[in-house]
């Protein structure tokens, strides 16, 4: 009788399961109605219902396909796509905007045509340290210890981790008039045009050079812009003809692109011409890493008595535990009674308030991390920038009920532009 249940235990008789092990899409975003294919290697061969999910884990949308056992046919599939045979071809459906999962783990963005504000899924950050296939744009994580220099869309990619939470965190939230795009999609500015703000999320690393004009005229045009990010725009990258390869050499005479505009290096060097602070008002190499060895408090000390934190019990010289990977700071003049000063004329905004100060380190230098409001022009939108890759995962937004109370008042306060800035100072004058 024992041998005859372990024998049981062994040999099930349950049919197996059908199963899809990985996959990915043609492409990353597309609108309602679109036509976009999937590849797809499940464990078996046979009919399955291909099922859509949502970010609360709903299905929205399933249809019946046959799907297949796959393997790679490329050499170098980290640069030149996993090269499946496609599984099939689906019209993208009519549900909201927002970041979706086939069969719960391939993440597709659906857009929409009329947002008010848009939220910007930060693709590139996720292709450059996915490692499918063998490598990523890191050493650290890539065969032979050696980075790739171009990666490819075409391959199993995940959801941002520095950014999940604030994608869940949304959803529930249930704003309104919200779409979203990836980092592709800032290629052409009719996909932000009519949106009245746009959310940075997470670990916004690599920008194009027609990304960060986009988003330059956006906020120049007199829209708002909340930046929920940290070492955001840090390099410069660009996409191959085909748009689904992800080019970065971080190396000028490496790179053979003949303009020296379009190098694939950080985008602080003077030779690109084009300052990250011009954009964000911070720069990853005036702050650095949160983790690591600092005389800081692992999040943000309070010196604005700022409009942003309605609703918290927070004040002057109180810390918002935000603990981070990475942060970018404000260029400084100095500590004045202990407080930094922004160096208004290495900016040159029409207005800039420190709410919030880290004190971190990189290359064993002490930096500076700023959570800052600024103005660029007279005419221009307003910019908020938390400056920090964990503003939106699990250790910031995901599980701190201030860091979530202060992101709605951010983002309703750009929407309806109320007050942001602690005083009504006039320009010139830095407001801490």
């Amino acid at each position: 009788m024992l041998l005859l249940t372990l024998l049981l235990s062994i040999f099930s008789f349950q049919p197996f399961q059908t199963e899809i092990i990985d996959g990915y899409t043609n492409k990353m975003s597309a609108f309602p109605g679109d036509s976009i294919e999937l590849y797809l290697n499940a464990n078996l061969s046979g009919k399955h219902d291909v099922q859509l999910y949502d970010l609360s884990e709903r299905i929205v949308f399933s249809r019946t396909a046959r799907v297949f056992p796959q393997s790679v046919t490329h050499q170098k599939t980290y640069e030149t796509g996993f090269g499946y045979k496609r599984t099939c071809k689906i019209a993208v459906p009519d549900v909201p905007s927002g970041v979706y999962l086939w069969e719960n783990k391939i993440p597709f963005i659906v857009k929409t045509r009329n947002p008010k504000i848009t939220i910007v899924y930060a693709s590139n950050t996720v292709n450059a340290y996915c490692s499918s296939g063998g490598k990523s744009l890191y050493a650290f994580n890539s065969t032979e210890n050696t980075a790739a220099q171009k990666v490819s869309f075409l391959r199993p990619l995940s959801l941002p981790k520095h950014s999940e939470a604030f994608l869940r965190w949304v959803v529930k939230e249930n704003i309104k008039d919200v779409g979203y795009v990836v980092d592709l999609d800032m290629e052409d500015y009719n996909n932000i045009r009519k949106s009245r703000l746009i959310i940075i999320t997470g670990h916004s690393e690599y920008w194009t050079l027609q990304a960060r004009l986009n988003f330059d005229r956006f906020v120049n045009e007199g829209k708002n812009a909340l930046i929920l990010s940290g070492n955001t725009m840090w390099w410069q990258v660009r996409y191959n003809k085909s748009k689904d390869q992800l080019i970065c050499y971080r190396d000028q005479k490496a790179d053979p692109v003949k303009s020296e505009k379009l190098k694939t290096i950080n985008w602080c060097e003077p030779s690109l011409g084009y300052p990250i602070q011009a954009s964000t008002g911070t720069d990853f190499r005036n702050a650095g890493y949160g983790l690591k060895q600092d005389n800081g408090w692992d999040g943000y000390k309070i010196i604005a008595d700022s409009p942003l934190l309605e609703g918290t019990k927070l004040k002057r010289n109180d810390v918002l535990s935000c603990r981070s990977d990475e942060l970018d700071g404000a260029p400084l003049t100095s500590f004045t009674d202990g407080i930094p000063v922004v160096d208004y004329q290495a900016l040159s905004f029409y207005k800039v308030e420190i709410v919030g100060y880290d004190l971190v380190q990189r290359a064993g230098k002490e930096g500076v991390a700023t959570w800052i409001v600024f103005k660029p022009g007279r005419s221009s939108g307003i910019v908020i920038n938390t400056a920090s890759t964990d503003w939106c995962s699990s250790r910031g937004i995901g599980s701190n009920s201030d860091i979530q109370k202060i992101t709605l008042n951010m983002i309703t306060k750009l929407m309806n532009n109320e007050r942001v800035f602690s005083t009504d100072d006039e320009p010139g004058r830095i407001v801490n």
